[in-house]
């Protein structure tokens, strides 16, 4: 059986997490980018430079279309999720 690896998960993660924004569905992105901010800090894998300023556009916008209180609350419930129920949540979200 093949390994997962965990720096590919949590590109993976950030990757649904902009579609879902793109979406309109900003709660579920701030979420997977929570999920994912804590699996990069748990394997010791900070994003790639060439990949912060989209990120932090991102999710800048998406923090103030849902308000400091429902962005935290959401990137807070993904920051608890274990690897597995990150995954299981993302592939839950329909995309599209």
């Amino acid at each position: 059986m093949l390994q997962a690896d965990p720096r590919a998960i949590a590109l993976s993660l950030e990757a649904f997490a902009g579609l879902t924004a793109k979406e309109s569905r900003p709660e579920q992105a701030a979420l997977l980018w929570g999920a994912a901010e804590a699996l990069r800090e748990e394997i010791e894998a900070p994003l790639p430079p060439n990949e912060r300023e989209r990120y932090h556009h991102e999710v800048a916008v998406v923090r103030q279309v849902l308000g400091a209180e429902k962005f935290s609350t959401a990137w807070a419930q993904g920051r608890a999720m274990t690897m597995e129920q990150a995954i299981a949540y993302a592939l839950e979200t329909p995309i599209g």
